[in-house]
């Protein structure tokens, strides 16, 4: 059975904290233990029976249309909305309306978000609350990234103020970046683009005392900078292989594992390595011997000739790395780059794509154009 008829995924945004991991490709598209995360989304909402899918793209958007197409290979009926320029969160729901329509219970998702969260729960809330509008809360350590919803007894939302000061903070519960609207929530939609959710709608719903919290206890990750990138591969690793998984495809030839990892298909690992814990490498890459890894992320096609030391970081696609190489911690190397033989990589350092390093980057926190 179908329970909503619609459902609208935000991924249009162009993810500059990101970069340059979203240089070159849209966040929504970065993978989650070898799988995109636009990938484990809509397979959350078709497995919960919401298999009507409108995307609302903008940036880098052919390589979301060419994935996903129709969306048949995930289960879903994908229709396409393109913002013309800058909308906002807010702003494409109303230009949906009008291009597609919006005339029954439907649900707003941000892409970049990666959760667990129950959508047939969800939805039983909602339809018993009787509020124009639910959203999803959950609770977090530090609130301060975020809108956070203060609610009474019934679950009502009294008090919603988005990334508030530390004076201001009178709840660990923020918004999830998950919604379920009636269509009448549209007309407090303003006419204004770019708008956002949390600033211009939700703020109005509240004073009307017509939106509602259901709080989500589950996975729940935004995908904002590259540390929460890391965390929500972790998080995502610790809850579904918290003995760690190697892909039947991989070969790891000996190398010492240290669990929990994620080894995905047709990855090669030399003897005498060292992969773990807290580590995820994507499909096709080659690690060579004497390496040791931790604590990092690898992106799909990877080559690591040996004797290298990378911890706590990003290494992007098809990145080539030479021998005795050592990429210190919170580093984020862009797409295809090639670091020479014998290159230190301090702490915090940036490098875009397409970069070739021949020599040592020594000053923590550079940025290499």
């Amino acid at each position: 059975m179908v329970l909503l008829l619609k459902a609208i995924v935000l991924t249009g945004g162009f993810a500059t904290r990101l970069r340059p991991l979203t240089l070159t490709k849209p966040k929504s598209l970065l993978p989650i233990l070898g799988k995109p995360l636009l990938d484990w989304i809509l397979e959350g909402l078709a497995k919960s029976g919401l298999k009507e899918i409108i995307l609302s793209v903008r940036y880098l958007a052919n390589m979301i249309k060419r994935r996903y197409g129709d969306g048949s290979g995930v289960g879903c009926f994908i229709k396409y909305a393109e913002e013309v320029k800058p909308l906002g969160d807010a702003g494409p729901i109303p230009l949906i309306n009008r291009d597609i329509g919006l005339d029954t219970t439907f649900v707003v998702v941000y892409g970049d978000i990666f959760s667990n969260i129950n959508y047939r729960e969800l939805l039983e809330y909602h339809k018993k609350s009787g509020g124009l509008a639910t959203l999803v809360l959950t609770k977090v350590d530090n609130p301060y990234r975020y809108g956070v919803a203060v609610t009474d007894d019934d679950g009502k939302i009294i008090d919603f103020i988005e990334k508030p000061t530390k004076n201001q903070i009178k709840s660990s519960l923020v918004n999830a970046g998950i919604y379920i609207f009636e269509p009448e929530v549209l007309k407090y939609f303003p006419d204004k683009t770019p708008s956002k959710l949390a600033k211009d709608v939700i703020p109005k719903l509240v004073k009307d005392g017509v939106v509602y919290g259901y709080v989500h206890s589950g996975l729940w990750s935004d995908i904002g900078v590259p540390a929460d990138y890391l965390r929500a591969n972790f998080e995502a690793l610790m809850h579904y292989y918290p003995e760690g998984y190697v892909s039947r495809s991989a070969d790891v030839n000996g190398a010492e594992v240290v669990d929990p990892v994620y080894i995905g298909e047709e990855v090669t690992i030399d003897s005498d390595s060292v992969i773990g814990p807290f580590t995820i490498i994507n499909h096709g890459c080659k690690v060579g011997k004497y390496t040791r890894i931790a604590n990092s992320i690898l992106l799909g096609n990877v080559i690591i000739e040996g004797s290298s030391l990378i911890m706590k970081s990003i290494i992007g696609e098809r990145c080539y790395i030479g021998r005795w190489v050592r990429i210190s911690e919170n580093s984020v190397i862009g797409d295809e780059v090639v670091v020479r033989d014998c290159i230190y990589i301090a702490k915090n350092v940036v490098i875009l794509p397409y970069k070739e390093l021949v020599a040592s980057v020594m000053k923590e926190g550079d940025v290499v154009l």
